[in-house]
């Protein structure tokens, strides 16, 4: 490996989480050269998109595991997961999964690392006045959730019913305090059915000694749950507006609260409304309520292209009026027309790349296309994502349009969201494009589907290489 050029390529592995990382520490030269960018990921949030793909401890945690100590990367880690814990922070999550990943290998400064923040944390919570509390959402209490699970999660097999006692009657504890908890009570309860099966819990839970802190917390999990219920059922109740009301709103209070009701209507089989809402858009001469009634299509899944005069929607598009044309871009995405995929690419030559027209573009795709949005995706750094999304999905698409080979392994080798990435490996093992050396890289991934997807592929070539043999 080069000193430079792959210590930048063992970078860009690094941060997209893809399995390269692996195949490019296999010698002791390359391992002492990338430790420095190991540790650097160790106290860097990794994560494209972490509520959907979930953070990359694990993936560190296999990283780590390439070097004969832990101990280093830990004390970034330690010194991280103190500074982040009271923040809004996924760094934060993937320290504390981190660390609960070496606590429960057995390295008992991990597990003290977990059990000096719980006792911080909940120090912090217990002097925290609920009447002084402006903001309706407090970053500590997504932290304390997750260091209940993980502590849980790490605890030796002896200590985990000691342990989810204490989480109990601390949170009881709380709750007792003031009623401002009973919600905690519930996130505490979810991230240890996370870690222990719903089962095992309420198995667990009722063994526990009563106490008025453990009977404060079970009071506050089930008024909780039935306020979620009556929450749900309220929402399923909720009736569909008309779109002349719909229209009304679009006008006085924009779209906020009323986003996805075209999608309500689609799938509720309502096409009188979406034609109406329609036409109205075509005869509204105010620019915001235009754009407005535009980002209802743009939210509805692509499937009312039909409705709306692309005429309209194009020239729509070429306004000055930036909310106008952003809105139009967003409904241009979901349609497939030779004349949108030409609009896209006659607009990007001549003002320049941006995401947005790149996107409707790529919602268009062609292969001979390929060299134009390469070469644009390059230019268009962390703003590519859309894109990606757009071409990943193709594949998925029942209308007989597919990925260039060329780009599919661009999209591979290119792509930061790992729920993307998923799609262009299955669709490269689909055609049978994954060589043996992609599936072993693939099984260092931080994705766990891809890793699945791989070992699976691996095992079934491996036995019908040993049928062949026989």
């Amino acid at each position: 490996m080069k000193s430079t050029g792959g210590e930048r390529v063992f970078k860009g592995a690094l941060v997209r989480g893809t399995g390269k990382c692996f195949t490019m520490l296999a010698t002791e030269s390359a391992r002492r050269r990338c430790r420095p960018l190991v540790v650097w990921a160790c106290g860097r949030h990794l994560g494209y998109d972490t509520q959907i793909e979930g953070t990359r401890a694990l993936f560190l945690y296999d990283l780590i595991g390439r070097y004969p100590s832990p101990e280093p990367f830990l004390d970034v880690v330690e010194e991280r997961f103190f500074a982040s814990f009271n923040k809004s922070d996924w760094l934060f999550q993937q320290e504390c999964e981190l660390l609960g990943l070496f606590g429960k290998a057995g390295n008992e400064r991990a597990r003290r690392i977990l059990e000096q923040g719980y006792r911080r944390l909940l120090q912090y919570l217990r002097h925290l006045n609920p009447a002084r509390v402006s903001k309706p959402y407090i970053p500590a209490l997504d932290s304390f959730d997750s260091l209940c699970k993980q502590l849980v999660f790490c605890a030796k097999p002896a200590d985990v019913r000691p342990m989810l006692e204490r989480i109990v009657r601390d949170v009881g504890d709380l709750c007792m305090r003031d009623p401002f908890w009973n919600d905690t009570a519930d996130f505490v309860r979810l991230s240890l059915e996370f870690a222990l099966g719903e089962r095992r819990l309420a198995a667990m839970l009722g063994r526990i000694a009563p106490s008025p802190e453990v009977e404060a917390y079970k009071a506050a999990v089930l008024l909780a749950k039935k306020e979620f219920e009556a929450w749900n059922a309220e929402r399923k109740r909720r009736r569909i507006l008309g779109y002349q009301e719909v229209y009304r709103r679009v006008s006085e209070q924009g779209t906020a609260e009323i986003r996805y009701m075209v999608k309500r209507w689609r799938l509720a089989g309502r096409t009188r409304d979406i034609k109406g809402l329609a036409k109205l858009y075509v005869a509204e001469k105010d620019l915001e309520t235009r754009a407005g009634l535009l980002d209802l299509f743009s939210a509805c899944d692509s499937k009312c292209e039909g409705y709306l005069p692309l005429d309209c929607v194009l020239q729509d598009a070429l306004s000055d009026d930036e909310r106008l044309r952003f809105s139009s871009l967003g409904v241009l995405e979901g349609v497939k027309n030779p004349r949108v995929h030409d609009f896209a690419l006659e607009m990007l030559k001549k003002r320049g790349v941006s995401h947005e027209l790149l996107s409707v573009l790529a919602g268009n795709y062609r292969p001979d296309d390929d060299d134009f949005l390469i070469g644009a995706l390059k230019k268009t750094g962390s703003m590519r994502h859309r894109v990606h999304l757009m071409l990943a999905c193709i594949p998925e698409e029942k209308n007989g349009n597919r990925l260039s080979r060329r780009m599919l392994m661009h999209l591979y080798d290119t792509i930061e969201c790992t729920c993307c990435r998923e799609r262009v490996v299955r669709e490269l093992g689909r055609r049978r494009l994954l060589t043996d050396d992609m599936l072993t890289e693939c099984l260092h991934d931080a994705s766990d589907n891809i890793r699945d997807y791989a070992k699976r592929l691996l095992s079934r070539r491996r036995a019908k290489s040993a049928c062949q043999g026989c």
